[in-house]
């Protein structure tokens, strides 16, 4: 009988020992915004460490900036000056660390005005409508500036307006750039709408015979402030 007990109280303890140990245990991570940043471009990280470690010791893997290139903030931003790829380390107490590669794209360089271009946004988003009648005769829209962030395209007439973009800064609200458009057609319409930043792009096309949709894209450039 006392055997029996001496046995259960070992195979207690080592139980809730093992049990003490699982819940402890940390687990280093952490998540950047946006995934493909242009050079100049502030990089968000946030800690995702499980449970919440006491203190942080970041390296961006990018010697050039100087004291900047470490950090003992939970969720620190940082500058990466040139193009390449950045080797980032999150170091924390009993957890290790982790290490991801933020890759700096050098984009497509500034936007520049042309008769079938449309500049908004200080020239960082560059916008181009392409159209085609159903004879399969096609051409380029004329972009006539309205203000920073809109402007509209002809396709056959000066005096007719064919369609109208508005690129909106929404970082305040969900840290994107937001895309609305609108047309008076019903003819072929291949649009692209191209952050000239990053390099990426939103594209469009109205099909051919159907009156042109609207577009309220929000999610057209996520994660793409500044």
């Amino acid at each position: 009988m006392r055997r029996s007990f001496l046995r259960l109280m070992v195979l207690l303890l080592f139980g809730l020992a093992g049990s003490s140990l699982v819940a402890f245990a940390q687990t280093a991570g952490f998540t950047f915004s946006p995934n493909n940043p242009a050079p100049g471009q502030s990089v968000q990280f946030t800690d995702i460490s499980n449970p919440t470690p006491i203190s942080w010791a970041w390296d961006f893997g990018d010697p050039a900036s100087g004291a900047n290139n470490t950090s003992t903030l939970q969720n620190p931003t940082h500058v990466f000056a040139t193009a390449g790829s950045y080797n980032v380390t999150l170091t924390t107490p009993d957890a290790g660390s982790v290490t991801h590669t933020v890759v700096v794209s050098a984009g497509t360089g500034a936007c520049q005005p042309g008769t079938g271009v449309l500049c908004l946004n200080g020239g960082r988003f560059q916008v181009n409508a392409n159209w085609t009648r159903p004879d399969g005769s096609t051409g380029s829209g004329t972009a006539v500036p309205l203000t920073d962030d809109s402007g509209y395209f002809w396709f056959f007439d000066p005096t007719n307006t064919e369609m109208v973009v508005k690129v909106l800064n929404g970082c305040a609200i969900d840290n994107a750039y937001w895309v609305f458009a609108a047309g008076l057609t019903n003819v072929l319409v291949n649009w692209e709408v191209l952050d000239t930043q990053t390099g990426v792009s939103f594209t469009q096309v109205n099909p051919q015979g159907t009156p042109f949709a609207p577009v309220q894209a929000t999610t057209a450039f996520p994660t793409s402030c500044p």
